[in-house]
């Protein structure tokens, strides 16, 4: 390959990486009914990131480490891992992925889940069972 071919190439590789990184996997939004879900831009997933934490009356780091525990507060089922948005840009899940054999990655809805304050550590519970919790929809990540 001649100089000015590998310098166009490598410029490509450079966009390329730049586009990819502009979009934020941690925040997805489904494009249509059933389809696979496809990750936000980074601005976009920041400000979903800030609602939900404010919602959530936590903070944007709070809520990235949090844990999903059982309603009493005595069991760590899960973690954070990914926000669903619907075409809104509002929160309609959480993919938690819990603890256990495969440590398996479900949808929980929002409105199974609420927060809660330990002695200043804010994390997520829920009222659902472990077992209700495996029998969740099983999130599929993009390819």
């Amino acid at each position: 390959m001649n100089r000015l071919t590998l310098t166009a190439v490598a410029a490509l590789a450079v966009m390329g990486a730049a586009a990819c990184s502009d979009r934020e996997d941690d925040v997805v939004q489904p494009p249509a009914a059933g389809a696979a879900p496809e990750p936000v831009t980074e601005t976009q997933a920041q400000v979903a990131q800030t609602q939900a934490a404010v919602a959530f009356g936590m903070t944007r780091q709070e809520l990235e480490d949090a844990d999903l525990l059982s309603a009493q507060g005595n069991t760590d089922l899960g973690d954070v891992e990914t926000l669903v948005l619907d075409a809104n840009g509002a929160l309609t899940s959480i993919v938690v992925e819990l603890e256990g054999p495969g440590d398996p990655k479900v949808v929980v809805p929002v409105a199974q889940i609420s927060s809660v304050d330990q002695n200043g550590e804010k994390d997520l519970t829920t009222t659902l069972t472990a077992a209700q919790l495996q029998a969740l929809p099983a999130w599929t990540p993009q390819g």
